[in-house]
């Protein structure tokens, strides 16, 4: 039996490394570790090239010159994003218009009177065969939901991989057209999907809650289940060189200090506002030298970066590292004070773990999944109060016998749950 894992958005974007990305490379690499001592089974991972899905080799990040420089190409980036947005909307009227009587269209025509077969790479591709749609693909053309049909006719089983429902949920941190494509995808798309594999319980919850309210399909044979995703990092990557490390020479002075790290894309839900106003109550009190710094994607939401740019601490104690690799990030975290994740709503928190798997102190918020992630190991706070934010910062900062003693319980109490638990817990959702 052949798993076909799509993962389209990653391997068209090698330079990205958070979220959905980082997920999607960590657990098809343990797919395919437990592929190699598996002979009932296929892992084949593959992306959507307009018409059918085409092999995946390579799922490694590679550094995109616009994003891994520290605060020189920030407005490359704004640039090259709405390019690219652009450019792919244009691909996507062009694939759309150039395969109105496609391959899939010949296969339907032809259906009552022969036989047809599905051929991946020379092999048919089989019924019981399952396809795992785990990337971020609700901005594929028209033609992606022609191909899954085709795949669902040949009995295929359709799973997808549900983050989260954030556009649907709360709208109002999505721009209308996002919101609208993503609305869209899942609303449409819902009825192919056979298994819905959600990264938490809470989204899970949620995924039904939206089944429910009608906003998505109601399949009263599809499956909706969860996973848990993993915390550790390829093993290769932990240990850093001198080329690895050397993001910049003025990075490798702060890399002395003491910061507060913030990991994930600057957007709306993250809660930026209120880590910046709780920042400035901690500068303004007794701690002026510590540093905040952002390490996640910049320029998707102007009035984000707007607000950080425009503080007067911005390129001083504030920081926006862009993109990081795996190797960079894992070396932020082990020299990081603590970590802040402050989210409105998580359909997981994946920061989370990671921080506390290098024993690290977590403060995150309330929302969503993330004390169902953390567990009893993080500090919690409001979402839409600053103030416990820094009077939690402010409790860690302040007493060195608190914070060692916090990290010493990380240490011998916390159990990581690893990629390759996640890879074989997925497995099991898959054939349940």
């Amino acid at each position: 039996m052949k798993i076909f894992i799509d993962c389209t958005h990653t391997a068209k974007h090698t330079y990205k490394n958070t979220g959905i990305h980082r997920v999607v490379r960590e657990l098809t690499s343990e797919l395919l570790k437990i592929n190699s001592n598996r002979t009932d089974i296929e892992i084949v991972t593959v992306m959507f090239d307009g018409s059918f899905m085409r092999r995946v080799t390579n799922l490694n990040q590679q550094q995109d010159v616009h994003f891994v420089k520290v605060n020189k190409y920030l407005d490359l980036t704004k640039i090259n994003i709405k390019i690219q947005a652009l450019l792919l909307k244009l691909k996507n009227k062009f694939i759309n218009l150039l395969y109105v009587l496609n391959l899939i269209d010949w296969f339907e025509s032809n259906s009552e009177t022969k036989k047809v077969f599905l051929e991946f790479e020379g092999s048919i591709v089989q019924p019981g065969d399952i396809y795992v749609i785990a990337d971020a693909n609700w901005d594929l053309p028209k033609t992606y939901y022609r191909f899954l049909q085709l795949l669902k006719k040949h009995k295929v089983t359709i799973v997808v991989i549900c983050y989260d429902l954030i556009p649907i949920k709360f709208p109002e941190f999505s721009s209308k057209k996002f919101t609208k494509a993503f609305t869209k995808f899942y609303s449409d798309y819902s009825t192919l999907f056979d298994k819905v594999l959600c990264i938490s319980n809470k989204s899970a919850e949620d995924y039904i809650n939206a089944i429910n309210q009608g906003i998505l399909a109601n399949n009263n044979s599809q499956i909706v289940q969860s996973f848990r995703l993993g915390g550790n990092y390829y093993k290769h990557d932990l240990l850093l060189s001198e080329e690895n490390k050397n993001f910049d020479e003025n990075l490798q002075k702060l890399l002395n200090k003491k910061y507060i790290l913030v990991v994930g894309s600057l957007v709306p839900h993250k809660n930026i506002k209120t880590i910046i106003a709780a920042f400035n109550l901690l500068i303004n009190s007794s701690h002026d030298d510590v540093f905040l710094i952002f390490a996640g994607n910049k320029g998707w939401d102007s009035e984000t970066d707007n607000l950080i740019e425009s503080n007067k601490m911005y390129g001083k104690l504030i920081k926006i590292l862009g993109s990081v690799s795996d190797a960079q990030l894992d070396f932020l975290y082990q020299n990081c004070h603590c970590l802040v994740q402050a989210s409105f709503y998580e359909g997981f928190g994946l920061p989370v773990v990671e921080a506390l798997q290098h024993c690290k102190p977590v403060i995150a918020s309330n929302g969503g999944s993330l004390p169902e992630v953390g567990g009893d190991f993080c500090k919690y706070f409001s979402p839409t109060q600053p103030t416990e934010l820094y009077e939690a910062l402010k409790e860690l900062l302040d007493s060195e016998i608190y914070y060692n003693n916090l990290v010493d319980r990380i240490r011998n109490e916390y159990i990581p749950f690893s990629w390759q638990e996640s890879a074989e817990e997925f497995l099991c959702c898959l054939y349940n």
